[in-house]
């Protein structure tokens, strides 16, 4: 839906490529893209990025054709799309940044929250203010996607304000989820919000083990979040063991338990964090054992 120009600004230029410039004046129309243009420029960017998995340069190209849609007024499904796209390569990129100027405009345009337009400059910020203002619709997947990325963000960001709106917030979608489950319009699937419910459930009870298995299991783009928290929980996970074990681990079994993918990497993380190590009788080879009593958290 939504028409040319949102604001009775049209862009005239016809580039599928433009380098993205920070606004200091109003454009003029020769150098914004109408809507006809950007849905053209938007394939290529998706099209050329898969080709060549260079995010520097489809990023910028994404903010430059954020910006054509902002100062042009435009807000109908095509801004939402591209904005969740955007959204959606930050964070396979782990460029939280970015992600956090797409998720909040997103809520912006979803939930009408519009504080929530950080990356625009007064000159934008002018003209978006002028927009209709009519909330645009997510597809259920959406919603159930993005407010999964809201609650891990708030979890990595360590907002516990944000994360308590978001837990209500989800809670509110696992119900709603529950009961379609019931009238078995669902399948067994674990929806995302859940998912990242479950998440918080675990960081906020140190609960490493349901994270480590959650983690595994991330849908969509929730493992890269999470990335974010991986060391933070095995940090955590650590102190909480050598407190709670005597005399000796082996290192397998921190490995498996704090989800390391091979000795080496658990030994460098064991070292890092103050662990004493013991060898076997025979005391030849490394180490495979760590001593909980001597180690420091």
């Amino acid at each position: 839906g939504g028409g040319e120009g949102g604001n009775g600004f049209v862009g005239t230029c016809g580039a599928l490529e433009k380098p993205y410039l920070r606004l200091t004046t109003f454009p003029k129309a020769e150098d914004v893209r109408p809507l006809s243009i950007l849905q053209q420029s938007f394939e290529h960017i998706k099209t050329k990025y898969r080709e060549s998995e260079d995010f520097p340069w489809a990023n910028e190209q994404l903010k430059s054709l954020r910006q054509d849609l902002t100062v042009q007024g435009l807000r109908n499904d095509f801004v939402l799309e591209v904005y969740e796209v955007h959204a959606r390569l930050a964070l396979e990129e782990g460029n939280l940044n970015e992600f956090n100027q797409c998720q909040t405009m997103i809520k912006s345009l979803t939930m009408g929250m519009n504080k929530a337009t950080p990356e625009l400059s007064e000159v934008e910020l002018k003209v978006n203010m002028k927009r209709a203002s009519r909330l645009l619709r997510q597809t259920d997947d959406a919603v159930d996607e993005f407010a999964a990325y809201r609650l891990l963000y708030a979890a990595v960001q360590n907002e516990w304000g944000e994360i308590k709106k978001e837990l209500v917030f989800s809670s509110t979608m696992n119900e709603k989820e529950r009961k379609k489950s019931e009238r078995k319009e669902c399948g067994d699937k674990m929806s995302s919000c859940r998912h990242a419910f479950l998440v918080a459930k675990a960081l906020i009870g140190y609960d490493y083990h349901s994270f480590f298995i959650l983690y595994d299991n991330a849908p969509n783009m929730s493992g890269y979040l999470m990335d974010f928290l991986v060391q933070r929980v095995r940090a955590n996970a650590f102190e909480r063991i050598i407190s709670a074990y005597r005399p000796t681990l082996s290192v397998e079994f921190f490995r498996e338990t704090l989800f390391f993918h091979d000795l080496e990497e658990t030994r460098t993380f064991l070292k890092k964090n103050g662990a004493t190590f013991v060898k076997d009788a025979g005391g030849c080879g490394p180490p495979f054992w760590v001593d909980c009593k001597t180690s420091k958290a």
